[in-house]
């Protein structure tokens, strides 16, 4: 997308950004809801409704008065003087019965019918289905807890984003509210989504994804407490995006039916007869299977049926103990994982990295052809038809997965009861690649053509990541995302997208686009991504921020095109110079944002979506550095709950609780012969650093003053943004006097004229010194509010002029650095946290 045609997007979604604004007002054909803030309507839910539908009142009630300032009441049955919102119930009055047959799961229809503005779908009622004690209890990624159908809830959502809402992340910080005082509603949305499982991503388990390693690069620390991130805003979320109340289980299932357990003892026949003569019978976690054993088919299908007929997992010997845990499992699926056995679907996926049966009948139906994805086909394949065949009433699905991926040369058709879950080439941007694109669509047809049509898809988007390796490589590629969801929805109607659950502003598009298209596969992907620039970052900040996706776009294509490694991904595609061209750019935006919800949108990006490419480009550049920082003491800066006296004797609680850090040698690395120690703390308007010098006779020192590095002192480096470039520092002399400068970074001039307005006490012992220190944190340009999770650069260092009988003149709380302090890729991390 070239620069030219992003300004042309950007000037027709001025226009429709502004048709929101003029256009939501009283219409003679209309349905006024509001008019100049005030309520023109009244929402209608009937007697004692379903929880989703009184859930879908107050949610329209809350946003219709953000929007307009109104007000409008909630009644079980309606005022004959004022117009009627229906939900529910009584807008199943107003719509015909051939109408209403047609909406199906998860869809709705909006209708203006005789007067009263109707909304509807299809809706499940208990006190399983209220939602807001779901998210009192805290539950918020169960898919049996979730299992329930709220259409009329979904046609709300979809109401209030036809009124100009929008909702591009979870919680305040994603959400995007117009001000207008009349709104109307005109004309007749009746939708059903295309994919009944359209799950995305993995952001409602929390942090860590794939990398558990809190000091992983593609875990951006600090975003989640900055932008507001929680479990229960990324359920609520969900709901506003109409996520799917299904998701269709396609995971491995020998393990989650504990194989090994239930028969390893008495029929090792069952599993895989390994290279050495052994079965596969002894690991709980191993346990692959003879797909030619008829032993696998009897008991596969008896899991099937005992499932189907509503029995419990112990009736088939499984345990919902979990190994390790000893705690209950799958309570709410009769102890069925539901990852494998859940609504009308078993699966029968294979364990994952598939180990072939060595025995004589499996090594007759393995393929010698050397097609990769074709070697195991006929041995699986044939295995699930033949249990298929056995439970013909019963849904069944297994993963076209890794080396059974593609169909065997004259496979026939598969029973009418099977699900093929397609997984192959399932990177959509690495179709990208010479013909693979072609490739990918004729496989797709093969399995559709004997799959009677039936498809699931397991997609992978910001793979790369999965690979520390890989990290801060960004993947925006909107177009082939839309083509390959184009053959999905020509073949299929369920899909499960695995994507990276560490950072939020990296993958926010991808994660937005997906669940918007995957509901309605028509959507153009332009115009979704011009409606969320322009509205999420503003009409004065969208266009600078669209223009930096449009060029990282471009150079995403030319890397999947052309398989680029990381070499030529940081030294062709983003080197240095663009980098900071981005950096530039970014800061424009934000100069010319108006709005405080626009300025913190474009600040994300550049920290959290920005700074995880500068993280990926540093891993290259200087990979050294980012090795050597796993073997670098941490600063662990916890709140202060109690306050701070700066007077030099850290006899404050804080300091009691704080974690010590010592100082080495700045020339070996080794301990220093004095142990001086740093501890550190902070609070909602300070960090303050405590230093314990040991010394023979701190009173002989240099007391007259003088900037430490050149006399008797200690100084506080403190990378903010922790982009390993600039730093601030601050220097003090053993008189108590401060010393300020901040450098930009290599190729940045200093600024000579910054102030820390840090306070500080020094205390003169007969065998140590003490110095207090507090800098404020508005100098440091650092986030108001909990720094939680946040994470800067942070180097403590002493100078002592009279190192006496050692080399101990300088000496650092990192023992990386060698010679000048005033290198940022080898300072500490420094971690707050409130706990």
């Amino acid at each position: 997308m070239n620069k030219n045609i992003v300004t042309i997007l950007f000037i027709l979604a001025l226009i429709a950004f502004a048709a929101t604004l003029f256009l939501n007002f009283r219409s003679p054909d209309g349905f006024t809801i509001t008019s100049n803030g005030q309520a023109k309507s009244q929402i209608v839910t009937g007697e004692k409704p379903p929880e989703t539908v009184a859930f879908a009142a107050r949610e329209l009630q809350a946003y219709i008065k953000k929007m307009a300032g109104a007000e409008l009441p909630i009644v079980a049955q309606p005022s004959p003087d004022t117009p009627s919102i229906l939900l529910g119930a009584p807008a199943r009055e107003k719509i015909t019965e051939s109408d209403l047959k047609k909406i199906k799961r998860d869809g709705y229809i909006i209708a203006v019918t005789n007067g009263y503005l109707c909304v509807v779908g299809i809706d499940d009622s208990g006190p399983n289905t209220d939602i807001d004690e779901l998210l009192k209890k805290g539950e918020t990624h169960s898919v049996p807890a979730w299992y329930f159908n709220r259409g009329t809830l979904y046609g709300v959502y979809r109401l209030l984003e036809e009124l100009g809402m929008r909702w591009f992340m979870p919680g305040e910080f994603g959400e995007r509210t117009p001000e207008i005082k009349s709104l109307s509603f005109s004309g007749d949305i009746r939708e059903n989504p295309h994919f009944i499982s359209r799950t995305v991503g993995y952001w409602s388990l929390g942090r860590g994804g794939y990398n558990k390693n809190a000091k992983s690069i593609t875990i951006m620390p600090g975003e989640r407490a900055e932008i507001g991130f929680t479990a229960v805003e990324n359920r609520m979320w969900e709901l506003r995006m109409r996520g799917a109340t299904y998701q269709i289980p396609l995971n491995h299932y020998p393990t989650s039916t504990r194989w090994v357990e239930r028969f390893g003892k008495d029929h090792p026949e069952y599993f895989a007869l390994l290279a050495g003569g052994k079965r596969d019978n002894v690991d709980p976690h191993e346990g692959h299977l003879c797909y030619t054993c008829p032993g696998v088919v009897d008991e596969s299908a008896a899991d099937i049926k005992a499932y189907a007929e509503g029995k419990e997992c112990e009736a088939r010997g499984i345990s919902r103990i979990h190994p390790i845990t000893k705690r209950t499992t799958n309570d709410d699926n009769r102890g069925w994982p539901e990852h494998i056995a859940f609504g009308e679907y078993f699966s029968l996926l294979p364990h994952d990295g598939f180990r072939c049966c060595a025995c004589e009948e499996c090594a007759k139906l393995v393929s010698k052809s050397g097609i990769h994805g074709e070697e195991h086909s006929k041995l699986v394949w044939s295995c699930i038809a033949r249990t298929a065949e056995r439970v013909p009433e019963n849904k069944i699905t297994c993963l076209a997965y890794g080396t059974y991926s593609r169909p065997y040369p004259e496979m026939p058709k598969l029973p009418p009861n099977v699900t093929v879950g397609y997984c192959g080439y399932s990177h959509p941007s690495s179709l990208l690649y010479k013909d693979k694109f072609e490739e990918y669509k004729k496989v797709v047809k093969e399995w559709a053509d004997l799959a009677n049509g039936q498809l699931a898809f397991w997609q992978h988007y910001l793979a790369s990541n999965r690979s520390e390796e890989n990290a801060g490589m960004p993947e925006h590629t909107p177009e082939i995302y839309a083509k390959v969801i184009g053959v999905m929805a020509r073949h299929g109607n369920h899909v499960f997208c695995e994507q990276m659950a560490d950072s939020i502003m990296f993958e926010l598009f991808n994660r937005y686009m997906l669940l918007k298209m995957f509901y309605n596969p028509d959507l153009d992907e332009n115009q979704v991504f011009n409606d969320y620039a322009m509205r999420f970052y503003g009409p004065e900040a969208g266009p600078i921020i669209a223009e930096i996706y449009a060029d990282i776009g471009n150079k995403c294509v030319e890397k999947y095109k052309n398989s680029y490694a990381a070499y030529s991904f940081w030294e062709k595609l983003f080197d240095e110079k663009t980098m900071k061209s981005y950096q530039a750019k970014t800061d424009q935006a934000l100069k010319i944002a108006k709005g405080e919800q626009y300025k913190k949108a474009v600040s994300a990006f550049k920290k959290y979506y920005l700074g995880l490419m500068e993280r990926g480009r540093l891993r290259y550049s200087d990979p050294l550095s980012q090795l050597l920082e796993f073997f670098n003491p941490q600063f662990i800066c916890r709140l202060a709950r109690t306050p701070v006296v700066v007077d030099g004797k850290l006899d404050d609680a804080a300091w009691k609780a704080a974690a010590a850090v010592t100082i080495s040698n700045n020339v070996t690395g080794k301990t220093t012969q004095y142990l001086t120690t740093i501890k550190t703390c902070y609070d909602s308007q300070h960090v303050y650093f405590a230093i314990s010098a040991p010394d023979p006779a701190p009173k002989d020192r240099s007391v007259q003053g003088g900037d430490p590095g050149t006399a008797d002192g200690m100084e506080i480096y403190l990378d903010v943004p922790h982009n390993h470039r600039g730093y601030y520092r601050v220097g003090i002399d053993l008189t108590g006097k401060i010393y300020d400068r901040r450098s930009g970074g290599a190729g940045d001039p200093a600024d000579a004229e910054w102030q820390s307005k840090a306070v500080a006490a020094v205390e003169l012992g007969g065998s140590n010194y003490v110095m207090e220190v507090a800098i404020p944190r508005e100098t440091l340009a650092a986030p108001t509010g909990s720094l939680a999770d946040t994470e800067w650069g942070a180097l403590a260092a002493r100078t002592e002029s009279r190192a006496a009988g050692t080399n101990d003149q300088k000496s650092a709380s990192s023992p990386l650095l060698r010679g000048n302090f005033n290198q940022p890729n080898y300072f500490n991390n420094l971690r707050f946290t409130d706990r």
